[in-house]
């Protein structure tokens, strides 16, 4: 079975869960290898995947099939290349977004604020090839939706998450405000406010200042968030 903690080993007879980790092991053995490979044949049932060079006789391939149990075996494993080996580079063909999001996902996990130099740096140290910004970019923004979701299901999963918000806080205020396109027969969602009861309930005791701050969401949208702040008699 394959061992995630050994993924650079590839051996005739070795089963894999599902094909996605089957296609990954290659990936990241042709990256171990400082090789190419590229996709053959790929249905339900049967992956193959060759050396880039196969037109100047490079005969590296490996196969593999479905079998009845659900898992992935690699049926026939050519494993030497008699292709000269490459040296990796920025556009390194098989270190691709989804590969580089699996090596940043621990450190996005730690920070959102990782930056695209540290980026560059960590996938160095998992691969030994620098990247380009770009890819840098890509996969770090990859990583950032697989842990915390896109900026589509964010805002969908909004109106469950103010539900739950008035469930479980009695007395809650909230107002949202949507707006109707002329183009489009859906409304917009233009912005949703929210107090808790015991806010509304202390208003009556603070000074009379209200402070407002606001910070813009940096990502695909243009929004900003406005917090009022307003202080008590014990400051």
């Amino acid at each position: 079975m394959w061992d995630e903690s050994r993924p650079a080993v590839l051996t005739k007879g070795m089963y894999f869960p599902d094909k996605t980790r089957l296609i990954r092991a290659v990936k990241i053995h042709s990256i171990r290898e400082c090789r190419e490979m590229t996709l053959s044949e790929s249905t339900m049932e049967v992956y193959k995947a060759v050396c880039r060079r196969d037109f100047m006789g490079c005969h590296w391939m490996l196969r593999a099939s479905k079998k009845k149990s659900g898992l992935w075996k690699v049926d026939k494993f050519i494993s030497t290349h008699k292709c000269e080996m490459d040296t990796l580079n920025e556009n390194y063909f098989n270190l691709d977004v989804d590969l580089i999001s699996l090596v940043l996902i621990p450190y996005l996990e730690v920070s959102i604020r990782f930056k695209i130099k540290e980026c560059i740096t960590a996938v160095h140290q998992e691969y030994g090839c620098t990247i380009t910004k770009r890819k840098a970019y890509l996969g770090r923004k990859r990583a950032f939706e697989l842990i915390y979701g896109d900026w589509d299901k964010s805002f969908s999963s909004l109106p469950r998450y103010m539900d739950a918000l008035q469930r479980f806080n009695p007395g809650i205020i909230v107002e949202w405000r949507r707006e109707r396109s002329p183009d489009r027969p859906e409304y917009i969602f233009n912005y949703v406010f929210w107090s808790f009861k015991p806010t509304i309930d202390g208003f009556v005791h603070c000074r009379p200042v209200i402070f407002r701050d606001g910070t813009h969401v940096y990502g695909k949208y243009d929004i900003k968030i406005l917090i009022a702040v307003v202080v008590d008699a014990n400051g």
